[in-house]
């Protein structure tokens, strides 16, 4: 919006007025507006009373403004109390379409690589073991697809994209959370198929775990939500 003025000029004997037009402070008032909002629901999302910290999370996850469910989604996440975290859990996974781990290599892997280095015939013999193969898929990185997640629920479908374009309904599986772990149990496109997940919410919004597939070296996987 602009402020209108007015000024007379004459032209000849004739008396006109000018309408000028100036700037308005609107646009810096909206910001310290929308500033103080996100401050005030900063505060209400960390309030020292968790059962008022819960209530105010929830109204923020259900309000739709998407700055206002991050920053209440993070604080959520690295709260002190078990029922914030869970809901701080549930929301940030319900917001996202996938989540990408980055994968390592497992040390018994590395130790069996040392071992065999130089000898051709148990190189071979290791590059077609099962884990071999599933590191070379993973290695840079292992991605699940989500489906059916809401943050009033502790389910939903995750569908291993490894080796795949396109989601798959032989390979997929169901991932439960409980607390601040999550865990998954289905198929992957492995030599091995059958595979787990199981993940804790450490801090920094970081998720750390394992995924194994039937009795396989572990890996250990690791991803930041958000």
């Amino acid at each position: 919006m602009k402020k209108r003025a007015s000024r007379m000029r004459r032209v000849g004997g004739l008396a006109i007025f000018v309408v000028l037009f100036a700037p308005t402070l609107a646009p810096a008032q909206d910001a310290q507006d929308r500033a103080g909002e996100i401050k005030a629901w900063r505060e209400q999302c960390n309030d020292p009373d968790p059962d008022l910290r819960l209530a105010y999370v929830e109204k923020a996850v259900a309000g739709g403004d998407a700055a206002i469910q991050r920053i209440c989604t993070r604080l959520a996440l690295d709260s002190d109390n078990a029922d914030i975290r869970n809901l701080g859990l549930r929301t940030a996974v319900a917001t996202l379409p996938q989540i990408r781990f980055s994968v390592e290599i497992p040390p018994q892997l590395t130790a069996a690589i040392k071992a065999a280095s130089g000898n051709e015939k148990k190189m071979a013999e290791l590059e077609r073991s099962y884990i071999m193969r599933s590191w070379q898929l993973m290695q840079n990185g292992l991605i699940f697809e989500i489906d059916g997640a809401e943050p009033g629920t502790s389910n939903s479908a995750w569908y291993p994209m490894v080796g795949l374009n396109d989601r798959n309904n032989n390979y997929k599986g169901k991932t439960t959370i409980v607390g601040s772990r999550l865990n998954w149990l289905g198929r992957a496109n492995l030599p091995q198929g059958e595979c787990s997940l199981n993940i804790q919410l450490k801090a920094g919004s970081e998720l750390a775990g394992t995924f194994q597939c039937a009795d396989a070296w572990p890996f250990a996987v690791s991803a930041q939500l958000l």
